[in-house]
């Protein structure tokens, strides 16, 4: 079974040449001397630093004390965006994905709350879960009296994405199928679905020297820090990670990696559950493409967008 056209192999194949000659780092550089919480702070301080566009209409706002980033459309609210921003759950903020945010906001006519959820290791498990619980039940209380509509989607990057599955099975388990049923669907991009580790986290892709921003070690950095002193048996509760939930009721969803991403197998495991429990799924894989591709200058970027933009007008039924 072919998981994309062999006409996108040659752009895989020039950005994994840009990215050997930009000299990208994939983690793998000595910090040895650094702590843990001063390897962390650099993160934090470079995607500060980073010049990420900003939306100059986006209002910091709290719900249920939680701090949010909100943007409204031009036009009339059609549906609610739950979005969760991605950095290893140790970094990150909303602000970084204004653009993605705005662009969604305006061509599909939808609010967009993007959640800052709090991050390890001040706060480990279960607080960032905690965090984007608290904000979608407020929105499935009060989103028709805030926006006008009832209609809500989830997703997010990386680590967001992780958090909006885990959302989605927390209101399942928590309120039950008709509260997932408020949602139209769930926008899961190159997310963590396994932290005991899926076989590509632990090196085993399918071009295993090819360039990724990820690597085996700072995944195991991240998951010490997001979940201390915690067994495989306890990484393997479908409360930690989705992969191993029950995944029966769910909304229809949107996949989507690269294939030397670290993070591939999730994707691939997690999308075919999906679809095995019963629920619509679609899934676009990026040949040769690293984790949080979207980030480097190729081809794959339109693809993908207008991938996503043709899921989104089907999920909201726009014609």
């Amino acid at each position: 079974m072919d998981l994309w056209s062999d006409d996108l192999n040659v752009y895989g194949d020039e950005l994994q040449e840009l990215l050997r000659a930009s000299q990208v780092s994939n983690g793998e550089t000595d910090n040895s001397s650094l702590s843990a919480s001063d390897y962390v702070k650099l993160m934090r301080e470079t995607l500060a630093a980073t010049p990420f566009p900003l939306d100059e209409h986006a209002k910091e706002t709290k719900i249920n004390d939680i701090p949010c980033r909100v943007m409204t459309p031009k036009g009339k609210t059609q549906a609610i965006y739950l979005h969760f921003h991605g950095g290893g759950m140790v970094a990150g903020s909303a602000f970084m994905s204004d653009e993605e945010n705005r662009h969604l906001s305006d061509n599909f006519n939808l609010a967009v709350i993007s959640v800052d959820y709090r991050l390890a290791p001040e706060f480990p498990f279960p607080a960032a879960s905690d965090d984007s619980f608290a904000v979608a039940t407020w929105l499935l209380e009060n989103s028709v009296a805030e926006f006008g509509t009832d209609k809500l989607l989830i997703g997010g990057e990386s680590a967001g994405a992780y958090l909006a599955a885990l959302t989605l099975l927390r209101i399942k388990n928590s309120l039950g199928p008709s509260s997932v049923d408020r949602f139209l669907g769930a926008n899961l991009i190159f997310g963590v679905f396994d932290w005991s580790h899926s076989p590509s986290q632990l090196g085993k892709r399918p071009n295993n020297d090819d360039f990724d921003v990820l690597s085996p070690e700072i995944i195991k950095f991240f998951c010490s820090l997001y979940l201390p002193n915690m067994s495989v048996e306890d990484r393997q509760n479908p409360s930690v990670s989705p992969i191993y939930a029950d995944l029966q009721d769910l909304t229809p969803a949107y996949f989507c990696v690269g294939s030397s991403d670290h993070l591939l197998d999730d994707t691939l495991m997690l999308a075919n559950r999906w679809r095995a429990a019963g629920n619509s799924c679609r899934m676009d894989i990026f040949p040769r493409a690293p984790h949080a591709f979207t980030m480097f200058p190729s081809p794959f970027v339109d693809i993908f967008s207008k991938c996503r933009d043709d899921w989104f007008s089907e999920v909201l039924n726009i014609q």
